[in-house]
């Protein structure tokens, strides 16, 4: 997911303010914010997307599982 911070977007708002006529303005922010929440929701739709199909969430508990048994094996070994 793309994530801009407080500094990038007041520093983007900073350049539109000094490049553009007063008058144009809120026509080019509305048009940014537009583009930018519409790329923004279909970003997490296609996120949402591939975790459902490449079962994420399966292959995180995975993971958890073998660090856990090698964590367990480490211990028993030692002690």
């Amino acid at each position: 997911m793309i994530q801009i911070g407080i500094p990038e977007f007041l520093l983007l708002i900073g350049v539109i303010f000094f490049s553009v006529k007063p008058e144009k303005i809120i026509y080019y922010l509305r048009s940014f914010l537009k583009v930018f929440f519409n790329l923004k929701t279909k970003l997490e739709t296609a996120k949402t997307e591939i975790e459902s199909e490449l079962n994420i969430s399966e292959l995180k508990q995975d993971i958890f599982n073998e660090k856990k048994m090698e964590e367990f094996k480490n211990n028993h070994d030692q002690g």
